[in-house]
């Protein structure tokens, strides 16, 4: 059970925003909701919010990609509990639906957005809407090695066999979602957003001094120029995939961790051939994505099937009928 914050503390940060005329997201239709909803803007919606949570919550980066994992602050023991994204979603959804009313006179557009923040949270991280309030949220987290005194990470699955099944399913569960979420940005609109981050990175090695720089600033640079022009830009996680493929892939140097690294001399390219080169990347990875969201189809189909054979009384090792060879799978769908 994961704590929830303490309700006065969301009223008095979010006061401020139920004001007059709050930003809000462009109308569209929820296919859960069954209704077209605007609610108040995400991204500043998550600004609102990041201070009660940094108070509650931390990061900590790990691997060469410097990939997050979210922990609850537990100051009394000087640990912090590692949740999962999902978990913390579940977290920020909850919160939404315990906004406060507009304030006295508001006008109707703006008691509108928050019956439908409050609408949407109730379907809780399954909301796509509430993924993005919390990704924002998470950007502004505070770093548990800046804390002082840093507390110890717990990470979850550590306490036993039993919590460690559930941690994994969980994370099996959010790879998923975030597949589909993948796939669902790239069949709609999402990739005018792709074309752009592609176009911008190139235009951006030509222009960055030469040199070693931290990839963490490059998207921070990269999500300020985009909603400088009012667009919305791409996760984080996928800009940097699409910036591995224009910059190269990033390496790690010290205290910087992982950074791109722009050579003395860089070609310049015209518009034209940076659209090019935009929409050449923006395929690949669409496929990439494609073939990934194929293969965790087919491995959890072969989790299933498995675990159906097992809780047969009649199966045996022998049954070859039940035999799934992912490899082969593979093999024969990307040859096709």
């Amino acid at each position: 059970m994961i704590d929830p914050l303490p309700p006065p503390a969301i009223a008095d940060v979010v006061a401020p925003l139920l004001t007059g005329y709050p930003p809000r997201e462009a109308s569209r239709y929820d296919r859960r909701a069954h209704a077209y909803v605007e609610p108040l803007a995400a991204r500043a919606l998550a600004a609102a919010l990041a201070p009660v949570f940094a108070a509650s919550y931390g990061l900590h980066l790990q691997g060469d990609d410097d990939s997050r994992l979210i922990a609850r602050l537990r100051p009394e023991t000087g640990t912090a509990e590692q949740i999962t994204h999902d978990d913390f979603a579940q977290v920020v959804a909850d919160a939404l639906t315990r906004l406060p009313d507009a304030s006295d006179g508001a006008p109707y557009v703006t008691v509108r957005a928050i019956n439908h923040v409050r609408r949407l949270a109730e379907q809780g991280s399954a909301s796509p809407y509430v993924r993005r309030v919390a990704e924002g949220i998470m950007n502004a987290l505070p770093l548990l090695a800046d804390l002082d005194p840093a507390p110890t990470l717990i990470r979850s699955g550590t306490a036993s066999p039993e919590a460690a099944a559930i941690a994994s399913e969980r994370r099996r569960a959010y790879k998923r979602e975030h597949a589909r979420a993948t796939r669902a940005q790239v069949r709609a609109d999402g990739r005018d957003d792709l074309m752009t981050a592609a176009a911008w990175c190139s235009l951006w090695r030509e222009q960055a001094p030469s040199g070693a720089h931290k990839a963490t600033d490059v998207h921070r640079t990269y999500a300020a120029r985009v909603e400088e022009a009012d667009r919305t830009p791409v996760g984080r996680n996928t800009f940097y995939d699409i910036a591995d493929e224009v910059c190269g892939e990033r390496s790690r140097r010290g205290r910087l961790g992982a950074v791109y690294v722009v050579p003395e001399e860089v070609q310049p390219m015209t518009r034209e051939q940076r659209r090019d080169l935009a929409a050449l990347i923006v395929d690949k990875l669409t496929d990439e994505w494609r073939t990934a969201a194929l293969d965790g189809l087919a491995d959890l189909l072969a989790e299933r099937q498995a675990e159906h054979v097992a809780a047969s009384p009649a199966s045996t090792v022998t049954d070859s009928a039940h035999v799934v060879d992912l490899a082969e799978r593979r093999r024969a769908r990307r040859a096709a």
